[in-house]
């Protein structure tokens, strides 16, 4: 299955672009695809190392994962996922 994954702000400039489609094994989770994304010590560093960092949002076809079950949310053909980091204002 083919997962589509969009990067906001800086992190199209960490993942090397705005979006990439990734396969992945059916039953796969959001755990699974971002152990595939951060490969590298930055990308770990900066917004997974096992744990998603406190100031990442990523949400699943509009939702965030927080609100479904976390790294454990299931994916599917076709979804989207969107990674980007926690913007604040005041």
């Amino acid at each position: 299955m083919t997962v589509r994954i969009k990067f906001f702000a800086h992190f199209r400039e960490l993942f090397g672009g705005k979006d990439k489609e990734l396969p992945l094994a059916p039953g796969a989770t959001v755990k699974d695809i971002l152990d595939v994304l951060c490969d590298t010590a930055e990308r770990r560093r900066i917004v997974f190392d096992g744990e998603l960092k406190p100031h990442v949002v990523v949400m699943k076809n509009g939702s965030s994962i927080l609100s479904l079950k976390g790294l454990a949310t299931a994916l599917d053909a076709g979804d989207t996922l969107a990674i980007f980091p926690m913007l604040g204002g005041g």
